[in-house]
């Protein structure tokens, strides 16, 4: 099986690139998959340094499209027709193909790709709540729904078939958008787990409280509201440390981590440790040297699944989470996770103060949290995703 795959791709950092070169990887193994994938501003600047056709863990990337261009429907379709692939696979996301007008030529692709023939699957990463305040004024933000609407609905018509990560995504398509007689295309195959890497015993070797909050750091995940509640833990946990790892999204304009260092009080600075973007080995490392992890967001606009919940699931370690769609999806407050309120710091303080006090607590959350996850390593997602090909191509039912 020949698999065509368009997506955004790494150096470019964002969550669908990143989710991409686990999937692909790991779907290499099992067929032959070329990656239609983004320039970079490193290739635009460099050229010869990050050529446009390299080999990638037994995935052949193409560069040939661009975000924010408002052809790069026709250059993925003619690459397409070059690879001659039997199945396409597409991913996508609000913002992955550039910006609002990008968005809006998203469709076109789709109908481009009809075109040659073959069954195409859309993955839609992310889903627009019906009660979702994207703008301040009302008339913009229900002119922007409806367009959403429009596209959303076109993007499961259009497609043989749509993969989502979480039930709750595939319920809002259906119910949200009136879709429920094309449920039966709607696919629900989880966001891929990375297995834990081997706990080394003497990875510890001080008596202080390690608090690790990691992803994308933008300004929906509220990281101010952790810094505060952290300056208010310490009060009486003063041997806490809070390790901030991540850096700037792809799509974000200004990098929310200088604003946050340069407003970060004197008295807890040095409490506050930043590494930015950091390879798995190191990260692995220190997810095991944590004792709780914090998945902070105030983002309830969209139906999606968490990537860092997934990156960080298998490790067994106690997570404290922000009551919003993408962890409200997987988890239960009291089984497998603490929730808290978005945007209240005081509620953080007392959900870290429980998980601190409690050793108990944090090893049967995390336990819990572990066996949630156990069946979706990356392995076993990339299977799922051969098995619905080879349906596709069989004209089996789904």
């Amino acid at each position: 099986m020949r698999i065509c795959a368009v997506t955004t791709w790494p150096p470019h950092r964002e969550g669908v690139a990143l989710y991409s070169s686990y999937l692909y990887t790991h779907m290499s193994k099992m067929a032959r998959v070329d990656v239609i994938a983004n320039t970079s501003l490193f290739h635009a600047s460099f050229g010869n340094l990050y050529p446009k056709r390299h080999e990638h863990g037994g995935v052949r990337i193409v560069r040939c499209w661009c975000r924010g261009n408002p052809v790069y429907p026709l250059k993925i379709f003619r690459q397409v027709l070059k690879l001659k692939p039997d199945v396409i696979h597409v991913q996508h996301g609000w913002l992955l193909y550039g910006g609002v007008f990008s968005s809006l030529l998203f469709p076109v692709l789709l109908l481009l790709l009809r075109l040659v023939g073959k069954p195409y699957v859309v993955t839609m990463h992310t889903v627009v709540r019906k009660e979702a305040r994207l703008y301040k004024s009302k008339l913009i933000n229900s002119l922007a729904k409806a367009v959403i609407t429009i596209i959303t609905k076109a993007i499961v018509k259009l497609s043989s078939a749509v993969i989502v990560h979480n039930c709750m995504i595939k319920e809002t398509l259906e119910r949200a958008y009136s879709l429920e007689k094309d449920g039966w295309k709607i696919i629900v195959i989880p966001h891929g787990a990375k297995e834990a890497s081997e706990k080394n015993i003497c990875l510890r070797t001080d008596e202080s409280l390690h608090i690790l909050s990691l992803g994308f750091v933008r300004r929906r995940k509220g990281i101010e509201y952790l810094i505060e509640a952290f300056k208010k833990f310490l009060v009486k946990y003063p041997r806490g440390t809070f390790i901030v790892t991540g850096g700037k999204h792809a799509h974000e304009k200004k990098n929310p981590i200088e604003e946050i260092k340069w407003r970060l009080p004197a008295d807890i600075s040095e409490k506050v440790v930043f590494t930015n973007f950091i390879d798995d080995e190191n990260l692995d490392e220190l997810i095991w040297k944590s004792d709780i992890i914090v998945l902070y967001s105030v983002e309830d606009s969209f139906v999606e699944a968490s990537g860092a919940l997934a990156r960080v699931a298998l490790f067994g370690r106690p997570v404290i989470c922000s009551r919003v769609p993408k962890f409200w999806a997987e988890l239960r407050d009291g089984q497998n996770c603490v929730m808290v309120e978005p945007g209240d710091p005081e509620s953080l303080v007392k959900a870290l103060i429980l998980l601190a006090n409690d050793a108990d607590l944090r090893r049967r959350l995390g336990e819990n949290l572990k066996n949630k996850f156990k069946n979706r390593e990356w392995s076993m997602v990339a299977e799922q995703h051969i098995n619905l090909f080879e349906k596709l191509l069989e004209n089996k039912e789904l």
